[in-house]
């Protein structure tokens, strides 16, 4: 599976991305997060409110946790991303797996 086909999206703050959503390869009613270096759980739902409404649940990121998106964010497409360490939304029932040059990897 590609990220791409989870209708992924940037989350901006102050004209910069600061993070992605993208729809649950598990459960595609939900969408996860990834920040490399998450705001605070309230900073985060604002974010999700604003840009992709205030129905979609989406499960926020642990604050105290960082990922690193190679080549950094702004260089980042979601064609090729590769995101370490993996996402893991298992606490709320979602997807844990890899990103990895554009594809979902593992945990489907």
């Amino acid at each position: 599976m590609k990220l791409i086909d989870l209708d992924p999206r940037w989350l901006i703050k102050d004209g910069l991305r600061v993070g992605f959503v993208f729809k649950s390869p598990t459960n595609q009613a939900e969408w996860q997060s990834c920040f490399e270096n998450p705001p605070s759980i309230g900073e985060q739902c604002d974010l999700f409110d604003e840009q992709v409404g205030e129905d979609a649940i989406v499960q926020p990121c642990n604050a105290a946790a960082h990922w690193q998106i190679a080549g950094g964010i702004n260089a980042a497409s979601f064609e090729t991303m590769t995101v370490t360490p993996s996402l893991d939304g298992s606490a709320g029932g979602l997807w844990h797996g890899f990103i990895t040059n554009g594809e979902i990897v593992g945990g489907i």
